[in-house]
């Protein structure tokens, strides 16, 4: 063999090996990306999970605010209501005092107005009484 046929020989043994490597790496890459796709299927599948139960959790929470508000409003309202009704008691309570305080003006009011008016009366009969006793006068004076 000579020397070419030998270099020959070896380049075709070293084509042979690199097209071996190469199968291998062609399936050494498939195999990578099989694994990947089937990884990165995994952790989509894992992440859709996890974004589900997040999102149970987030409504349960919601859920719960939701029903403590609910129960927080309800009773505000209760004791609005209460408060309310305590007011208007007091209320009637003040406007009963008002009225039975106005009833005794009123009467005060009354008696006064019937008081001036024998005060009138007697007013009357005095200047009754002095023009009488102002004329008795007058008449003495023309006695004497």
């Amino acid at each position: 063999m000579n020397k070419e046929d030998q270099i020959f020989d070896l380049l075709e043994r070293l084509y042979i090996e690199l097209q071996d490597t190469k199968k291998e790496l062609k399936e050494d890459i498939s195999s990578v990306r099989t694994e990947l796709k089937e990884d990165i299927s995994s952790v989509r599948t894992e992440l859709k999970e996890d974004i589900s139960n997040v999102r149970t959790e987030l409504k349960e929470d919601i859920s719960n605010v939701r029903a403590e508000l609910k129960e927080d409003i309800l009773n505000v309202r209760t004791e609005l209501k209460e408060e309310i009704s305590n007011v208007k008691t007091e209320l009637k309570e003040d406007i009963k005092i008002l009225n039975d305080n106005q009833m005794i003006i009123f009467d005060k009011l009354e008696r006064m107005g019937s008081d001036i008016e024998e005060i009138k009366e007697d007013i009357s009969e005095v200047q009754m009484i002095t023009a009488k006793n102002y004329k008795d006068i007058v008449k003495l004076k023309s006695v004497k």
